[in-house]
């Protein structure tokens, strides 16, 4: 396992680490993700590492920090880069007494010396470069390449925080052999200060007015962060399936929950015991909802709505998939998509279920025969947009006419090119929210 898998502080560290943080006055956060970065983006988290020097007892804290990662990684010594980590480089080399450099930017003109590099160092040493966050990593290239050109064997860069922008793809791009080791990524960090009430998810008004369901399919991890941490401030409900595969059910759903409602695109299709013993894994952190599908009966349904009866997990029941035109429903289920709905959406009334997953074609039927149930609609997009490998679409403003109550859209959102600006523009133009 690369040591970039890993972080060089535990779950009950990065806890402390972020209380200090606050308590420090090392943090700053905004709910509407508006703090300036130097990049011209905007954010919720702004850590700033410099302002240790107004509390020496912040400073303090900070060198005893890092001497963790250093002692562990063992170099011959350590490189700052000036600004964030300059203020308490010299007391984490008392800590550690391992020596080091400052590495510039720029080479000083118009001095005695106008070296890149303040200190000696001796070929063949290892070292290792010391920040306070990473980002796209476009930084730490020149101080790498530094490093290399003194014939320095270099070692995992340690940072505090991992922002997750992108530094894997452009050391991959630009042939930088160094590995990351964070004690934490700005995850960790926004759970904690959502978790804790510092910050806010969302305008709990917005979150309970908008519809939307942004469909996360076939995304790992790091890129769903992308889509979720600027669509958080906007309400969207996120729907996951593949991702519970890969990241299990227990540990996804708690840091889904920093950024949104979560629906659980389990779709259980099982014996009723098994439904009702996968269900008990959403007790702890239950979701806003979790899908099964009709065709399981109504003795299963039943065993994951008893499975759930003490939370406030809907159980949406899936008729037919939207992938399914008329000639494949037939070929199922020996009658049209249609009527199969129908008789799926009674086997969910009578297991007691909250809602149906149905296409658009079946949402004004079943809103006027299950008036009281929540519906979800899948297969939603814009006039303009394609179907993809969707069979039974429809609009999101003829949808919610015809009585969904929520809309679930994927691509259109999520492959935009500014996904938050396209939500914004649906609100105002197709459904109503602003």
């Amino acid at each position: 396992m690369k040591i970039s898998d890993s972080y060089w502080l535990t779950p009950w560290e990065q806890k402390e680490v972020c209380e200090k943080l606050v308590q420090f006055g090392l943090i700053k956060w905004d709910n509407n993700r508006q703090l300036p970065l130097r990049s011209g983006n905007k954010t919720d988290i702004y850590i700033n590492l410099r302002e240790a020097r107004k509390d020496p007892e912040a400073l303090l804290w900070l060198g005893n920090l890092y001497t963790n990662p250093l002692r562990r990684l063992k170099p011959n010594r350590f490189a700052e880069m000036p600004d964030s980590v300059s203020c308490f480089a010299g007391i984490l080399s008392v800590q550690t007494d391992i020596p080091y450099i400052t590495i510039r930017e720029e080479a000083k003109e118009g001095r005695v010396s106008k070296a890149k590099v303040i200190g000696e160092a001796e070929y063949g040493e290892t070292i290792c470069i010391i920040d306070d966050v990473i980002t796209d990593g476009q930084s730490k290239i020149s101080p790498y390449k530094e490093c290399l050109n003194m014939g320095l064997d270099v070692l995992p860069l340690v940072v505090l925080v991992d922002r997750q922008q992108g530094w894997k793809q452009t050391f991959e791009t630009k042939g930088i052999g160094m590995e990351v080791w964070s004690g934490m990524t700005l995850h960790h960090v926004r759970r904690h200060l959502i978790k804790n009430g510092i910050m806010q998810r969302c305008d709990p008004v917005l979150e309970e007015k908008n519809p939307l369901i942004i469909a996360l399919d076939g995304m790992d991890w790091e890129t769903a962060l992308t889509i979720m941490d600027p669509l958080r401030t906007t309400g969207c409900i996120f729907k996951v399936n593949d991702l519970l595969a890969s990241k299990g059910i227990e540990t996804l759903i708690p840091d889904l929950q920093v950024y949104g409602r979560v629906m659980a695109d389990l779709k259980i299709h099982d014996i009723p015991n098994t439904a009702n013993n996968i269900v008990k894994r959403l007790q702890k952190n239950p979701p806003w909802a979790v899908t099964v599908h009709a065709t399981g009966g109504e003795e299963m349904v039943k065993a994951v709505v008893d499975g759930l009866k003490d939370t406030p997990t809907k159980v949406l029941v899936v008729t037919v998939l939207t992938s399914i035109d008329e000639k494949t429903g037939v070929e199922i289920y020996n009658r049209l998509p249609s009527e199969e709905v129908k008789i799926l959406a009674a086997i969910a009334k009578r297991a007691g279920a909250h809602g149906l997953v149905c296409s658009p074609e079946e949402v004004k039927d079943l809103r006027e025969a299950y008036p009281e149930m929540t519906l979800v609609t899948p297969g939603i997009r814009s006039p303009e947009v394609g179907k993809d490998d969707q069979k039974r679409t429809g609009t999101p403003a003829q949808a919610l006419a015809d009585g969904s109550n929520h809309l679930v859209m994927g691509r259109q959102i999520t492959q935009a090119k500014d996904p938050v600006a396209e939500v914004q523009r649906l609100f105002k133009e197709e459904v109503n929210v602003l």
